[in-house]
């Protein structure tokens, strides 16, 4: 996509602190980063949201994921990281990318189920017929 800060990022018409690339996963960066070391993954073939890959394409995002993961707690000497994707998420980049942040005990941060800030309305037993019912 001609407009994605991140396809340019892959097609090297602008820079990037990349940490790790083969050839269709990049690990780079956050420029705007809440700690050091915070990395993110993107496939090199853009899409939006993670329904647009394959199974094997999120297969190999995934083991990107992982392998990053590993130099990220290797070289901060940390066991805790928070790993995730803002999917469909309006603001930010609009091509998949999955954060890999490093995390250090008093940091400030919080578990990933502490971000939304939006209290349950239904039951438990409601929304799981929900999903079960369209899946």
């Amino acid at each position: 996509m001609t407009n994605c800060i991140f396809c340019k990022v892959v097609a090297n018409q602008i820079p990037s602190y990349t940490v790790y690339e083969d050839a269709q996963t990049r690990g780079f960066l956050d420029i705007f980063p809440t700690t050091d070391g915070a990395v993110m993954v993107i496939h090199k073939r853009h899409e939006e949201k993670i329904n647009g890959y394959t199974k094997k394409e999120i297969a190999v995002l995934f083991a990107t994921v992982q392998k990053v993961a590993a130099g990220v707690e290797k070289a901060f000497a940390t066991a805790i990281l928070t790993i995730g994707i803002n999917h469909g998420e309006p603001a930010g980049v609009h091509h998949l990318h999955v954060h890999v942040i490093p995390r250090f005990v008093g940091d400030g941060g919080g578990i990933i189920q502490s971000l939304p800030n939006r209290k349950p309305k239904e039951t438990l037993e409601t929304v799981k017929e929900k999903i079960k019912g369209v899946l």
